[in-house]
């Protein structure tokens, strides 16, 4: 069971989505998360230092509901083909929910991007565990050739930023952005090709 504390941050994390939906990161503050919240400057400041702890934990809560949902999709059963597919789906349907919700805060985002993959980058190591297992099953099915097992972490970490470079291409300056989904399909079908020889 979530301790209060739990349960506040949350309430505060909850409350600062509308924030961001409604000013984006630049003009949105610390009263504006608290009086959404309907909790007081000092509580807020209690559990965050600043606005960008704030979006921080936001980004997370996003990152992690993905994540969850993704971990739920992908199986064992599947052939590496399903399961990449299933992965690069859902990842995609959740950024362009994330960017037809928060237009302002993509807007703000484009700016300063570096503050946002820098985020991205130290949480995304479920992501990488993600498509190691995937990779591992692929490899028990000889659906693919087998990797060594020091280089399995480095393959999916490439397949992950990889894929993480192409979205901020498509996301963040809209290149190919009217069939994303058949660009990235084309490019797992190379990456599996490339690995069954």
């Amino acid at each position: 069971m979530k301790s209060k504390e739990d349960f506040v941050r949350k309430q505060i994390i909850d409350a600062s989505k509308t924030v961001f939906k409604k000013y984006g990161f630049k003009k949105a503050t610390m009263d504006h998360i608290a009086k959404a919240s309907k909790k007081g400057r000092s509580t807020l400041y209690y559990y965050f230092k600043n606005k960008n702890e704030v979006f921080e934990a936001f980004v997370k809560n996003e990152y992690e509901n993905r994540i969850r949902e993704t971990s739920t999709e992908i199986s064992h059963e599947f052939t590496i083909n399903e399961n990449l597919s299933k992965y690069r789906k859902i990842k995609l349907e959740h950024l362009i929910k994330l960017s037809e919700t928060y237009q302002y805060l993509l807007s703000d985002l484009k700016k300063n991007t570096s503050f946002l993959f820098q985020l991205l980058y130290e949480i995304r190591a479920e992501e990488v565990s993600i498509i190691e297992n995937c990779l591992t099953w692929a490899i028990e099915k000889e659906e693919i050739t087998p990797v060594p097992k020091t280089d399995l972490n480095f393959l999916a970490l490439a397949i992950v930023t990889a894929t993480d470079s192409l979205e901020k291409e498509i996301f963040l300056y809209q290149r190919y952005s009217n069939d994303m989904f058949d660009r990235l399909d084309w490019i797992n079908q190379l990456i599996i090709k490339g690995l069954q020889h």
